[in-house]
């Protein structure tokens, strides 16, 4: 796979979200969350709030251009923040 989102773990992304502190301007495919433009302000929390607002939202795949993943589960997918909650 590619580099992992700091929101969502969504494993697909095609550049590291930040190198040595520089934000990619990635979009993720999955949850939608820019960096370098939604956590321009600030990080951490930043990645909290989006996911948490993500959920509420159903987790909708975001992209319209990249297919959603075959076997894709959310759920699953979240499991690494439920655990560490």
């Amino acid at each position: 796979m590619g580099y992992t989102c700091l929101v969502c773990n969504y494993d697909g992304l095609f550049e590291q979200p930040y190198t040595n502190g520089i934000a990619s301007d990635e979009i993720c495919p999955c949850c939608g969350f820019q960096y370098g433009y939604d956590d321009f302000d600030k990080k951490n929390s930043t990645f909290e709030e989006w996911r948490n607002r993500w959920i509420e939202e159903g987790c909708k795949w975001y992209s319209r251009s990249r297919k959603v993943p075959d076997k894709w589960d959310a759920n699953e997918q979240l499991n690494i923040f439920r655990k560490t909650e």
